[in-house]
Order: C-alpha cells, then structure tokens, then sequence
C-alpha cells in the first residue's frame, strides 16, 4: 500500500505519494492565503486557510479523488467571525452552529449556504449539535432543541428529558462527524507548527459538540 496523504503550503495544497514522491494532484487556493486545517469528509476535502496575519478565513472545498476546486467562500458568511467552525454531515449536507444562537446548512457538492438562522436562546444556556439517525438535536445542559433540516426552523423538544439527563452530560457523540476533522477545523494551530496541514481523514464516528 503506497504512503499517501494530504499537505498543505502557502497558495496550495498537494495531495502527495510518499512511496513515489510524488504529488497525484496540486489544489491551488487563494493567493496569499496558507491551509491551517485539512479535513475530509466523505469524498470532500476541506480546506481551512488564512492570510499572512491570520485574518480573513476562507474554505476551500476539493474532490478528494481529482484535486478539483468545487467550491470556495468567505468563512463570515457561513459563520460569525472567530467563531469555531464544527460542521456535522448528514445527507449531503454540512450542519452546524453558525453562532451561539444561529444554525447554518451547507449543500457539501455546490457550496451553497442553504439557510443561515436564528433561534430563540436562554440567555445562561450553550448548545452543542449531534445528529442521531436522521434527528438533529441542540443540548444544553439545561435543555434540548431540535432542527427542522428542510427549514432551518428550531424548536423546543422537551421529551429528551424523558430519556437522558442533560445536567450530567459533558460532551456528545453522534454520527456525521469526523473527531479529528472536527477538532482541526475548530482549532486550527498556528503558523510555523508543521503538522498543521495535515489532513484528518474519514468520516465515521466523531465527536459530536456537547454544551459549553
């Protein structure tokens, strides 16, 4: 089995054969811009990337198999700024929490933002996301929500407390996310650390987004 994997340098990133050394294909990014974090999620490569002073995020997305860009956008229009971007996938599509109050849906082929809304938020309360089966829920530790995935429209689903007790949970895991894609995404590592653009493959399991 040859020695593959994905890396990333200032204006591109190169999915390369250790074993041949030698790239199969070279994504190019934005000029000026460096990959921070690389994940990948079913046959899609994410790319999460800054300028030289870190500012201005954009994602890229490519085809693992072809290097092909599909799409690309400013990471503020999919979410608030710095906040940690922690996509869950389910169905072609990317949910996640856009804010602490706002859910967001990303068509995972064309890059469309799909919606982007608001929901009504106890002031004292943080929810995390994960998708169960087809369900996808918000829990604080206080209580739980759940998303219409066609509207975006959120609402209470007071029955979770019938079967779990949300003051004792601490952290979720849930299907449609990849851990440590996840933790990639939301904590990209500073310039000057090599690992950082390493690619986090795979998309089974993964550590779903408990309340703060």
């Amino acid at each position: 089995m040859n020695e593959v994997g994905i890396f990333g340098k200032k204006g591109s990133i190169a999915k390369y054969d250790l074993s041949k050394n030698q790239p199969i294909w070279v994504g190019i990014i934005e000029a000026g811009y460096s990959p921070y974090s690389i994940c990948q999620y079913k046959d899609f490569v994410l790319v999460f990337s800054y300028t030289k002073w870190g500012t201005k995020p954009m994602i890229h997305c490519f085809d693992e198999s072809t290097g092909i860009l599909l799409w690309q956008t400013m990471a503020k229009l999919l979410l608030v700024s710095g906040y940690p971007f922690f996509p869950h996938y389910l169905d072609g599509s990317l949910y996640y929490l856009a804010s602490s109050k706002e859910v967001g849906r990303l068509d995972l082929q064309s890059g469309e933002l799909v919606y982007r809304k608001k929901f009504k938020k106890p002031i004292f309360s943080s929810y995390g996301m994960i998708i169960t089966g087809d369900q996808i829920y918000l829990l604080s530790t206080k209580d739980a929500k759940v998303l219409d995935k066609e509207t975006g429209q959120v609402n209470d689903c007071p029955e979770i407390l019938d079967k779990i007790n949300l003051k004792d949970i601490t952290s979720s895991l849930g299907n449609g996310t990849s851990f440590l894609s996840s933790i990639s995404l939301t904590h990209p590592k500073d310039a000057g650390d090599g690992g950082a653009g390493m690619m986090a493959g795979g998309d089974a399991g993964g550590g779903g987004g408990g309340g703060e």
